[in-house]
């Protein structure tokens, strides 16, 4: 049986009650696009992929019930709520609520943006609150990165649950299959904040970033066991998700000096 193909979507295509505004990202799964129903309101409508090899289309079926698992069971204003799904002739969608401002990574590659030490800790504090909230309820993002963190100049948001599952206590290793380490969110979060401290560095970037950046001995080694905290006082295996989480929060307080 041969599979409809999926009309063009572009500038005012309609998809359910919504009016296409423009494309706004994509990736191997899948594309977004910003979109508004008939009184203004603007939306994220998310379309899932069809042309993928049999492989890929379980893979995409998983990641869609994954996805919608996670985002229907959290709510937080760091985090998009979904707010229904549509399928017809154009694809399977998301309609996600949207979140205001620009990624990290436009912030950073686009707009040049210099951060400075209050931003980029609150930024982070921010941010392990989202975790926290997370983890607390049983799951991991898993794909923390610059262009899935949204920041409006105040706000702070987590997008692109793709990759999200539930978490797995213990041992770092195993499978997706039986879920994913909160050390994962943990270490990917480091990076981010390693991206915002280099903003406003001004070297030639020729030697490690814990060489090259401006950090007190605190502030490395609270980077470092973000990134392997096989070492770490309480690491996430041990304690529960919020706990944790609160632990990384103070430590994270303690080492930037706002305690």
């Amino acid at each position: 049986m041969m599979r409809k193909i999926p009309r063009r979507i572009g500038k005012g295509s309609r998809i359910g009650e919504y009016t296409v505004m423009s494309p706004i990202g994509g990736g191997r799964y899948g594309v977004c696009f910003l979109a508004r129903d008939d009184e203004g309101r603007k939306v994220v409508l998310k379309r899932f992929r069809g042309y993928l090899s049999a492989k890929k289309r379980c893979r995409t079926a998983e990641m869609r019930r994954e996805e919608a698992v996670s985002l229907s069971l959290l709510s937080h204003p760091g985090i998009p709520e979904i707010l229904g799904v549509i399928n017809d002739r154009n694809g399977y969608f998301f309609v996600l609520e949207y979140m205001e401002g620009k990624t990290l990574e436009d912030w950073l590659f686009r707009e040049r943006k210099e951060f400075s030490p209050a931003e980029i800790y609150d930024i982070g504090s921010q941010m392990f609150g989202i975790m926290g909230h997370m983890h607390a309820r049983g799951f991991v993002h898993g794909d923390i990165s610059i262009s899935n963190v949204i920041y409006d100049g105040e706000k702070v948001s987590l997008i692109d649950f793709g990759l999200a599952g539930r978490a797995r206590d213990g041992s770092r290793t195993g499978s997706r299959a039986h879920g994913v380490s909160r050390d994962l969110d943990y270490a990917r979060t480091a990076d981010v904040l390693i991206y915002l401290l280099y903003s406003g560095y001004r070297g030639k970037g020729r030697r490690t970033w814990c060489e090259e950046l401006p950090l007190t001995e605190d502030q490395k080694a609270f980077l470092e066991e973000l990134i392997d905290p096989a070492g770490m006082e309480g690491k996430p295996g041990g304690c529960d998700g919020a706990q944790y989480a609160e632990k990384v929060a103070a430590g994270f307080a303690k080492a930037w000096g706002r305690e």
